[in-house]
């Protein structure tokens, strides 16, 4: 018996199939495929790296059963083409290789994810519309009513595919029934319309599930585990909710399904989005444990849960209280594959910690490789499978203790190197101490002072209150020089700027800035700021001179995904933010601002304050002057681009790698 989390690292058995605890890996998977939609050895080391971390199942995701469901524009695996046998059969031996069960997540499209090169079925003729988030706005499109000899079609697609899973050495399958995709779709009293079996009560709307169950269980045998994924309510207030959920699962027990693990949310409603995948706004562990625990008291097969799930010890509490079977993580263990072992072992202060930021979930709407804010190893698992020790031990110097910077010294001290690592302020973190204030950003705070533990744990000698100069170089000599001394505010040439605040002296100093606030600038930073003011019950708006909130630089696409998006918009509405996109402030006063909207019309904004988050420079001096004293120099990090902490943590991880 685990002595640290007893009830989490007891085996779960189901039929013949012994899971090692009661951590499950949620399906997920790379975008990097071949030019036919076959894996790829990056696909295997990722999900094999994730195996290796402890978990007891791990799930390949967006396996598509069916052409009638594939998606040409967002790349994903085909389950019918009988080419990908190989590359199954090699990632479910990588996955079991290292002591998890593989899975394999089947789904169709349906309705979901537009494609113009097919015929877009769903339950009802309608149209839809959908945006893909890649920048390219609304797509509508004709909703076909799928006929039954397509039903038929797809219900025995399941099967093959589920068929071919075991053939190559997968020990179970999960349907999603969820989030939007053609099960939950014909399961929808909002979008199935139709007036045969397949329509009207819930029993003919829930009719293709059990037919997917009964194909896979006919092809596969008694013994092999089939999952369901579900929402337990389609939108917040619309569509199916809980009752239907308990009945709905309830059905597939009695028809052969073996586990079960609970989500929420569809794209269809796009109030439920933020469900699907919480961001830091939700600040809550699981936020469908209850739920979940409801449907358990129905069922007697294994239930699990889904969505925003970190914590070990919360798990443990849902476990050992009965109100679950098992806990399925899916960015936990992106940010970190080692999660379980860390846990099992007690080291809970060395897991390294989600920020939901969707960040991982970003690059699948734009077809790019995953990558997580606080592991600059994801995606590139077979490029840094090991931590090679340095052949040659050199001393390093890092200016600057911000993420970029504590990423390198903590690398470079792991690689055998000698790191001074100086901070010109009083403490570590850089802007994490600033950014963490707003309630929402709790988890930024985890993360900084997990980054402050490793440090505190590794051989880095680290100076506050010492900023790199060209003498302070002269005396310690380094052969390496590392600056990660960040940037500064852009000021913009506005009259009557010097009256706003800046948004970091507004973080640092905390001034009052009274009750009515107008934002200047809608970036990522300034939106935040906004909602902030919100939630303390302030008035706020965020004035913004393009078109668009959170727009990235000389890009056709956004700079965030859809779901960030999603996410950024449902707290500006349900925090009653207000703003105010092509406006341009022209001046800055005692009252407030001065703006012209986009036909150049004089506009006067009244505030008791203004608070300037009009973006960061780099500190290109101080990276001249410490360039020209070593040979050996390199610069990270805010100071070399101003962007995310997801950038500045791969240029701090990369760059002591290749010391």
């Amino acid at each position: 018996m685990n002595k640290y989390f007893p009830n989490l690292f007891r085996p779960l058995k189901v039929k013949n199939t012994v899971y090692r605890n009661r951590i499950f890996g949620a399906p997920t998977g790379l975008k990097e495929l071949t030019d036919h939609d076959h894996i790829t050895l990056k696909n295997i080391e990722f999900l094999r790296r994730r195996a290796q971390g402890g978990a007891a199942c791990i799930c390949l995701g967006d396996v598509v059963t069916d052409e009638t469901g594939y998606v040409d524009w967002s790349y994903k695996v085909k389950a019918f083409d009988k080419r990908n046998e190989a590359g199954f059969y090699d990632l479910a031996g990588a996955i079991q290789s290292q002591g998890a069960h593989a899975s394999m997540e089947l789904v169709h499209a349906g309705m979901h994810f537009h494609d113009d090169n097919r015929i877009n079925y769903g339950p009802s003729d309608m149209v839809d519309e959908f945006d893909q988030g890649d920048g390219s706005g609304i797509h509508r499109h004709q909703i076909i009513e799928m006929p039954k000899e397509i039903i038929e079609q797809v219900v025995e697609s399941f099967g093959q595919a589920a068929l071919r899973a075991k053939h190559c050495g997968f020990t179970s399958v999960v349907i999603h029934a969820g989030h939007g995709w053609l099960l939950s779709q014909f399961l929808s009293p909002v979008l199935n319309h139709r007036t045969d079996e397949f329509g009207g009560s819930l029993e003919n709307r829930a009719r293709i599930t059990m037919m997917v169950i009964d194909r896979i269980r006919k092809y596969c045998g008694p013994n092999f585990v089939i999952e369901a994924r579900i929402s337990w309510k389609e939108g917040m207030y619309d569509g199916y909710q809980l009752e239907d959920s308990i009945k709905y699962c309830e059905m597939m027990e009695a028809h052969g399904l073996d586990m079960v693990q609970v989500s929420c949310g569809s794209l269809h409603f796009h109030d439920s989005t933020v469900l699907s995948t919480p961001s830091w706004f939700d600040v809550d562990e699981g936020h469908n444990i209850r739920a979940a625990a409801e449907i358990k008291k129905h069922l007697s097969i294994p239930v699990g849960t889904v969505g925003a799930v970190t914590d070990p010890a919360v798990a443990e509490e849902w476990i050992r209280e009965g109100m679950i079977d098992y806990v399925v993580m899916a960015r936990a263990l992106i940010a970190d594959p080692d999660l379980p072992k860390k846990a099992m072992h007690g080291k809970t202060d060395e897991i390294r910690p989600c920020l939901r930021c969707l960040s991982c979930i970003t690059g699948g709407y734009y077809n790019l490789p995953m990558h997580c804010s606080v592991n600059p190893q994801i995606g590139r698992d077979s490029d840094y499978r090991y931590m090679v020790p340095a052949a040659d031990k050199k001393k390093v110097l890092i200016a600057g203790g911000g993420p970029a910077g504590m990423e390198a010294a903590v690398t470079a001290a792991e690689r055998g190197h000698e790191v001074i690592l100086c901070e010109k302020q009083h403490r570590l973190g850089g802007l994490l101490p600033i950014i963490e204030k707003e309630p929402f950003k709790k988890r930024i705070a985890a993360y900084r002072k997990y980054l402050e533990r490793m440090i505190a744990r590794s051989r880095v000698d680290v100076r506050l209150n010492t900023e790199v100069t060209p003498e302070l170089i002269d005396e310690l000599e380094p052969d390496v020089v590392i600056a990660a001394v960040g940037g500064h505010p852009i000021i913009p040439r506005i009259k009557g700027i010097e009256k706003a605040v800046q948004i970091v002296d507004f973080y640092t100093n905390e001034p009052e800035v009274g009750e009515n606030v107008l934002v200047l600038g809608g970036g990522f930073a300034g939106v935040e700021c906004a909602i902030g003011l919100a939630m303390q019950g302030k008035k706020s708006t965020i004035v913004e001179m393009s078109g668009a909130l959170a727009s990235g630089p000389n890009t056709p696409y956004p700079g965030t995904g859809a779901m960030q998006m999603d996410a950024l918009w449902t707290n500006i509405e349900k925090n009653q933010v207000n703003v105010m996109l092509n406006t341009k402030c022209v001046e800055i006063t005692d009252d407030g601002m001065i703006c012209e909207n986009s036909d150049g019309e004089q506009i006067l904004l009244k505030a008791d304050k203004v608070i300037a988050a009009t973006g960061i420079a780099p500190n290109e001096e101080t990276v001249s002057v410490l360039r020209e004293t070593v040979i050996d120099f390199a610069w990270i990090g805010d100071c070399y681009q101003p962007g995310l902490v997801r950038t500045a943590v791969r240029q701090g991880y990369d760059t002591a790698r290749n010391i």
